[in-house]
């Protein structure tokens, strides 16, 4: 969570310094300090501070720390707790970092289809992530293709919607990652797939999957979420 979050959830609600330093029981110098990036926030007070007023509901989840590990068993229910609509009859827990949401899915050697289709929508949803850490740790891992081929869906998707500031950042994010992008053939989380399923993947992909060297049959038009609007 950064300083400048903090000022925008407090603004947008109209609070002053003070006030929003007597509803977390500090003062108002500690807020200040916050706010101008002087002083860090605690990761142990992210939370906290996300249920409080000024900033309950107007801070995004990309504030939570990226630190904080997401179970692959879990993405499909913290996606729901981040607001997926497909996974909206799961229960969902608190919500974490979309970012490290994104890369534990990334990570997965076998990831059921849902969650798949899903992962364009989180960023779609969630445009603000760190993506500096994001492609980093993408690049550790060498899942830079993954990340590439999700970045292109949810660009393609958001050009056909309309989305322009959306599909402008996401652009730059594919650009960024096409330079370090792998020749290696690999499947977009279907590691168990035999050798008949990856020659009939070879035939079908769509563009956007062999511009990434994955064998995969999801493409822009089997998304079946709408994209909203730029803000």
């Amino acid at each position: 969570m950064t300083g400048a979050q903090l000022r925008r959830a407090r603004r947008a609600c109209g609070w002053t310094q003070a006030e929003a330093a007597a509803s977390l029981g500090v003062s108002q110098a500690y807020v200040s300090q916050l706010e101008s990036g002087r002083r860090r926030v605690p990761p142990r007070r992210v939370r906290e501070f996300m249920r409080r007023p000024p900033y309950r509901g107007h801070l995004s989840p990309t504030a939570l720390p990226l630190a904080q590990t997401a179970r692959e068993a879990d993405v499909a229910s913290v996606l729901a707790s981040l607001g997926y609509p497909g996974f909206a009859h799961l229960r969902p827990p608190p919500p974490a970092n979309p970012a490290r949401v994104l890369l534990t899915a990334l990570r997965a050697r076998q990831l059921e289809a849902r969650v798949a289709e899903a992962l364009p929508w989180l960023v779609l949803r969630y445009l603000d992530l760190d993506w500096d850490w994001l492609v980093a740790q993408a690049k550790l891992d060498n899942l830079q293709n993954r990340l590439g081929f999700v970045v292109t869906l949810a660009r393609v998707r958001s050009e056909g919607s309309g989305r322009a500031t959306a599909a402008r950042v996401l652009r730059d994010v594919e650009n960024r990652l096409e330079d370090a992008a792998l020749a290696k053939v690999d499947s977009f989380c279907e590691d168990q797939m035999t050798q008949s399923e990856r020659r009939w993947l070879e035939t079908v992909r769509s563009p956007e999957a062999a511009r990434w060297n994955l064998l995969t049959d999801l493409s822009p038009t089997a998304l079946r979420y709408d994209v909203p609007p730029d803000s």
